[in-house]
């Protein structure tokens, strides 16, 4: 068993980083990292703050993370410190106000896409019945007296000039604003991918808001990875959307939520 706070003072010392330099690198704020380093757990927020935390730390000072996180689940995984229990393998969510569960809404989503799904089908089926049913065009024939001609009803054929299809081009992420208008959320936004670049991490106190502004050459994929604790006002490019806490893949189009 080892020290986790001094494993991480000592770290951070042998590499003669300060604590104002460790917050501007990380994104930290230095009150946070006191904590960790001196153990102080009730000071953070619990749960998936934590889990944040400890790694970008333990990362940033070129740590095993994963010994770190191991090495807090054996200490503190029950008792008065089972609100910060990290588990590796899920998700857990969060308990919603009065301490009940938030309710699952995958099973809503899959009932409504299931419901969506039969309607096309349905209206799809009936236009291709329609289609078969419709009548051909029929042949009259007159008789002269000296001679016997036949007429048909013809449907003139209409040429439709062809037109040179316009290029347009690819919609970029430009804007991304995060609002805490609730309550506090801690926030983690990521280049790219789940392993790229940190933009930014923090809590974001409620009241406040935070906009990233970006240029094509900084997003080469041209999307983002939100890792948020708690319900925030998401606006992508000006379009805006509540969500609840949970990891997000934002698009200049979408926003999806990972499982």
């Amino acid at each position: 068993m080892f020290e986790i706070g001094t494993t991480l003072r000592d770290a951070r010392v042998r590499r003669d980083i300060s604590l104002q330099k460790a917050e501007a690198d990380t994104k930290i704020r230095v009150k946070y990292i006191q904590a960790m380093e001196n153990e102080d757990f009730d000071i953070l927020p619990a749960g998936t703050y934590v889990k944040g935390f400890l790694r970008t730390y333990a990362e940033y000072l070129g740590i095993d993370y994963q010994l770190i996180l191991d090495e807090y689940n054996d200490r503190f995984g029950t008792g008065d410190y089972k609100e910060h229990l990290v588990v590796q393998t899920g998700k857990t969510r969060k308990p919603g106000k009065g301490g009940t569960p938030r309710k699952p809404r995958k099973q809503t989503n899959y009932l409504f896409v299931a419901v969506f799904a039969v309607v096309i089908i349905a209206v799809l089926a009936y236009l291709g019945w329609g289609n078969s049913t419709s009548e051909k065009p029929t042949l009259i024939t007159t008789t002269a007296t000296e001679a016997e001609t036949t007429t048909a009803e013809v449907t003139p054929e209409v040429t439709t000039p062809a037109t040179t299809p316009t290029r347009t081009q690819p919609v970029q992420l430009e804007s991304l604003v995060l609002s805490a208008d609730v309550e506090d959320s801690w926030v983690r936004l990521r280049k790219n991918n789940e392993d790229g670049e940190i933009i930014w991490e923090d809590v974001l106190a409620s009241g406040e808001s935070k906009t990233f502004t970006f240029a094509p050459a900084e997003l080469p994929e041209n999307r983002l990875i939100l890792n948020m604790g708690n319900t925030l006002l998401v606006e992508v490019n000006g379009q805006s959307q509540r969500l609840n806490g949970g990891v997000y893949v934002i698009t200049p189009t979408s926003v999806a939520e990972l499982p």
